[in-house]
């Protein structure tokens, strides 16, 4: 099954954009090939500069951490419910709450190591990371595996207080999504719907288009389009999730 989320509150957008780069980052930490390490700093730099550009985030995930919580502790008293789960799901919040509290826009380490201030202009200029212009970065990428993974574990640690807060938010909300069938006709489909986050698409991967969303809040028009151009849609069965953050 193919899986696309679309965010519909800007928090949303703002929390999908943090997921893709801590997972690029994590995928990236092995540091197999000059590719892996230059993917995991751009993953770097774009967590800074999505940082600088998110002012509530902070706010924003300690209402949904709390939101989350308050849902949890509800369900708990019911008997139909895996109490045993609900109460590790709890704990995974609580861990949350203390990395995020560790929070500061003064990110001492990024802000200050000499890598990643030598390279994160270079990412904006074509091939702009080269021996010629970046010689600190050429010098390092030189060094054994252990010099390297010590700069890149000092990296991570300072992603950890909003990775662990964020994944466990959209963790969550998706655990809690209710998937609805739909057709969309000649790959077409407007409906409105309760205000929420995000949605979730699912389709089966024998499809040969991809989902073109547009929306904000209540209001979603999906369409899917060709992967071959000019190629025939016809109607497209898929699944539907309307996330919302309160959970209600």
């Amino acid at each position: 099954m193919f899986n696309y989320d679309f965010p519909l509150s800007p928090k949303a957008r703002t929390y999908l954009k943090f997921e893709q780069i801590f997972s690029g980052v994590e995928s990236c930490g092995s540091l197999n090939s000059i590719h892996e390490v230059l993917c995991l700093l751009r993953g770097i730099v774009d967590y800074i500069d999505l940082v600088d550009g998110s002012g509530a985030i902070k706010i924003d995930l300690q209402k949904d951490l709390e939101k989350c919580d308050s849902n949890l502790k509800q369900w708990i008293t019911d008997p139909n419910v895996d109490a045993e789960f609900v109460t590790a799901l709890r704990e995974q919040i609580s861990k949350a709450r203390l990395a995020l509290n560790t929070f500061t826009r003064q990110r001492t380490v990024l802000q200050t190591d000499p890598i990643i201030e030598s390279i994160k202009p270079r990412f904006l200029a074509p091939c702009g990371v080269n021996c010629f212009d970046t010689p600190l970065f050429e010098y390092w990428i030189h060094q054994d595996v252990a010099v390297k993974q010590e700069s890149v574990q000092r990296w991570k640690h300072e992603l950890e207080c909003l990775r662990l807060p964020t994944c466990t938010v959209l963790y969550i909300w998706r655990l809690c999504a209710d998937y609805q069938k739909r057709v969309a006709k000649q790959g077409f489909m407007q409906e409105n719907a309760d205000s929420c986050d995000l949605i979730n698409i699912q389709y089966d991967e024998s499809i040969r288009g991809y989902p073109v969303v547009s929306g904000f809040q209540s209001r979603v028009n999906i369409r899917f389009l060709p992967f071959e151009k000019q190629a025939p849609v016809g109607d497209v069965e898929f699944e539907i999730a309307y996330i919302k953050g309160s959970l209600t």
